[in-house]
């Protein structure tokens, strides 16, 4: 599919200006440049705050009347924390095991890096130590850098490369805005998707009970689509997408590989840090719903 200008506008900001959407700074300026996007689209616009802390509040993002649609288009757009291996979808505990083990293994070889940088400088450094020397205003800063680093690095990183997972989706979600002018679809775009299903929760709560709920993720990796979960419109789905029926309150729409041995899905580390879209897959996404 060729992309317009607009669509390669928004891939751009979104694949490297707004990549990071993890801290409470971060998610602010990337719902700002969402909402000036589809604001110059639509009108119909909300930004609802829930789980709010002293410091901290989710945030979701609906356009179009959430409570009488007869159909909602969702994704996350909070980025993921970095992890060992594969994104097996579905699995929260795989999720968190891996992450935890990054953790774990950038944490002990910062931690090793600390102690031979300490070792090297007292094997080099000069006996007396003068606050006032510029060498020891360096070490002091290299240091208070060091624990500004380590201390992020025991929280866990941000994955940098979230194109696949799952900026895809959103631009995916943004070309339906701007093509499909139906007033029975809304649209969401839900905190916290990455650590569990809070901002799916939150929609649940405000749409009716007979909406469909249609969650997109990583959409525009070069695996191949599934939906599994019911037909949009009873409409025969189009053969590029793999479509599995399931009687279940929100239908899934993601690009995956199959395990059939163990009956799950999958990203492996190579279709998570690609950096071009399989657009073939975008646009199979934004047809199923016209």
């Amino acid at each position: 599919m060729e992309q317009t200008e607009v669509f390669k506008d928004w891939l751009f900001r979104y694949q490297y200006v707004y990549r990071l959407r993890r801290t409470e700074k971060s998610k602010k300026r990337f719902l700002a440049a969402l909402v000036t996007d589809i604001a110059k689209m639509r009108k119909d616009i909300q930004v609802i705050e829930y789980n709010q802390q002293k410091k901290y509040a989710a945030r979701n993002v609906y356009v179009g009347n959430i409570k009488q649609a007869d159909r909602v288009i969702c994704t996350f757009y909070d980025t993921p924390p970095e992890s060992i291996g594969s994104y097996q979808l579905f699995n929260r505990k795989d999720q968190a095991q891996k992450t935890t083990k990054f953790i774990l293994l950038s944490t002990i070889i910062a931690i090793l890096l600390g102690i031979l940088g300490t070792l090297i400088y007292m094997r080099f450094s000069p006996n007396s130590f003068n606050f006032n020397s510029p060498s020891t205003l360096m070490i002091m800063a290299v240091y208070a850098g060091y624990f500004v680093l380590f201390g992020k690095i025991t929280k866990g990183l941000s994955n940098r490369k979230t194109l696949v997972r799952n900026t895809s989706s959103l631009l995916a979600m943004l070309k339906m805005i701007a093509e499909n002018k139906q007033k029975n679809i809304a649209y969401a775009f839900l905190d916290e998707g990455s650590y569990g299903n809070k901002g799916l929760e939150e929609l649940q709560k405000q749409v009716s009970g007979q909406c469909k709920i249609y969650y997109l993720d990583s959409v525009g990796s070069s695996a191949p689509l599934h939906l599994v979960g019911k037909s949009p419109n009873d409409k025969n789905i189009n053969g590029k997408i793999e479509y599995q029926p399931a009687d279940q309150k929100v239908s899934y729409l993601f690009s995956a590989r199959s395990d059939q041995e163990n009956a799950a899905y999958y990203l492996n580390p190579a279709d998570l840090k690609a950096k071009q879209l399989n657009m073939e897959n975008i646009t199979a996404v934004t047809s199923l719903f016209q």
